[in-house]
C-alpha cells in the first residue's frame, strides 16, 4: 500500500507553480509593453511612365527568306572521245589556272588514226583507178554491141538471099542452115556484149559505195586525228584535271573541268506560298555567312513551274553578272551556300515599329482609356 502524501507539501508544490506561471506572464507583458514602437510613412501613389510611339500602317513589300547554292551558268566537262594514250599535258593544265577558249589541254597519241587515213586514201585511189578501167570497159562494150548489131544485120541479109537462091533452085538446104547457124552465133555474141554494156551501171554503183564507204572512213579516221588534239571550248578557271601523261583514256572519260566565273546562277528555294508574291525581276539580296559575311545584289530571272512536293518549295533562279571580274574575295564562287531574301511583288499595308518595342516576341498596346 504507497505511503500518503503530506496536504502542507502538496499545497506548497501547487503556490511555486501558481508563482512560477505569474512571474512569465509579467516578463511577456513587460517585454511587450517596452518594445519599440517602427516608424510609418506613406507614399503618394504614383503612375508608371512609358515612352509610346503612335504607328499606322504603311505599305510594305514582304520579305521571303530562303536559301540556296550557287553554280556556274557555263562550264564545261571536257571528255575524251577516242580511245588513246596520253602524249602531252601542258605545264600549265593544272586545277586552278585560267584558260582561254582554243588553249590545248592535252594531246593524244594519233599513230593508229593516221595510219587508218593512210589506209582509207589508198582505197579511194584504187576504186578510182577502177572508175578509170570501168570507162574503158564501158567504151569497149558498147563498141562491141555497135559491131554486133553490124554483123548481125549483115548475117540476115544474107541469110535472105541465100533462101531466095534456094527457092530458085540455086541453093541448097545446108547452105541456108549454115547461114543461120552464123546468124544465131552473131547474135549470141551481140546479147553478151549488150550484158557486159548493162553491168556498166551496175558496177559503177558499186564502186560508188564502196568509195563513199572508203571517203566515211578516211573523213573518220581524220576526225579522229583532230579529236586526238584536246583544246578548252570556253573561257573559264580549270576546276580539275583528271589526266596524267601517259594514262590511257576512253571514249567519254572525263579529262577535265573548266568552269567560267562571269556568269553564276543561283537556285533559291522559297516556300510554295511565295509564288503568288514572287515574279520576274524582284529584287534579291544574298548574303554568305561566315567568318566574313559577304552579300550580293541580283533579281529573279525565271522561275520554276514546278513545287517540290517533298519539302513544299518553289524554285527561284538569280543571275549574278561578274564580269569585269570583282577584286578577290568580292567574287561569288560555284558551290556558296547563300541565304536569299526575295522582295514580294506588290506591297502590303503593314504596322512598322522599333525593334526596342518588341521584348520577349511581345508588344504592349496602349488603348484611349
Amino acid at each position: 500500500m504507497p505511503p500518503r502524501q503530506n496536504p502542507a507539501s502538496i499545497v506548497f508544490r501547487s503556490l511555486v507553480v501558481v508563482l512560477l506561471l505569474g512571474l512569465g506572464v509579467g516578463v511577456a507583458y513587460w517585454l511587450f509593453a517596452t518594445s519599440p514602437v517602427p516608424p510609418s510613412s506613406v507614399r503618394p501613389e504614383t503612375r508608371r511612365t512609358v515612352d509610346v510611339v503612335e504607328v499606322s500602317p504603311v505599305p510594305v513589300l514582304r520579305p521571303w527568306i530562303g536559301y540556296g547554292l550557287s553554280s556556274a551558268e557555263v562550264s564545261e566537262d571536257v571528255p575524251a572521245e577516242v580511245s588513246s594514250i596520253v602524249t602531252v599535258v601542258p605545264p600549265g593544265i593544272k586545277a586552278g589556272n585560267p584558260v582561254s577558249k582554243g588553249d590545248l589541254l592535252a594531246r593524244l597519241d594519233e599513230g593508229d588514226f593516221r595510219r587508218q587515213h593512210e589506209i582509207a586514201e589508198r582505197s579511194i585511189n584504187e576504186i578510182m583507178a577502177r572508175f578509170d578501167q570501168l570507162d574503158i570497159e564501158e567504151r569497149s562494150a558498147r563498141r562491141m554491141v555497135e559491131l554486133g548489131q553490124q554483123d548481125v544485120e549483115i548475117v540476115k541479109d544474107e541469110l535472105k538471099r541465100i533462101e531466095s537462091a534456094r527457092d530458085e533452085g540455086a541453093a541448097n538446104p545446108r547452105e541456108v542452115d549454115l547461114v543461120r547457124q552464123r546468124l544465131v552465133q552473131s547474135e549470141t555474141a551481140l546479147t553478151s556484149a549488150k550484158s557486159t554494156l548493162d553491168g556498166v551501171p551496175v558496177t559503177r554503183r558499186l564502186l560508188e559505195n564502196q568509195k563513199a564507204a572508203q571517203v566515211a572512213s578516211r573523213d573518220l579516221a581524220l576526225r579522229n586525228l583532230e579529236r586526238c588534239t584536246i583544246r578548252s571550248a570556253i573561257d573559264g578557271v580549270l576546276e580539275t584535271v583528271d589526266i596524267e601523261l601517259g594514262e590511257r583514256v576512253g571514249p567519254g572519260q572525263r579529262l577535265a573541268r573548266i568552269v567560267n566565273l562571269a556568269q553564276v546562277v543561283v537556285e533559291v528555294r522559297l516556300p510554295v506560298s511565295a509564288r503568288t508574291s514572287v515574279s520576274i525581276g524582284n529584287g534579291v539580296e544574298l548574303t554568305a555567312r561566315g567568318a566574313q559575311e559577304r552579300r550580293w545584289s541580283g533579281s529573279v530571272s525565271r522561275i520554276s513551274p514546278v513545287d517540290d512536293p517533298a519539302n513544299r518549295t518553289m524554285g527561284v533562279y538569280v543571275d549574278i553578272d561578274q564580269s569585269p571580274t570583282p577584286a578577290a574575295g568580292a567574287q561569288l564562287v560555284p558551290g556558296t551556300f547563300l541565304q536569299a531574301t526575295v522582295n514580294s511583288t506588290y506591297p502590303a499595308p503593314r504596322f512598322m515599329l522599333p525593334s526596342t518595342s518588341v521584348k520577349n516576341d511581345r508588344i504592349w498596346l496602349v488603348d484611349d482609356a
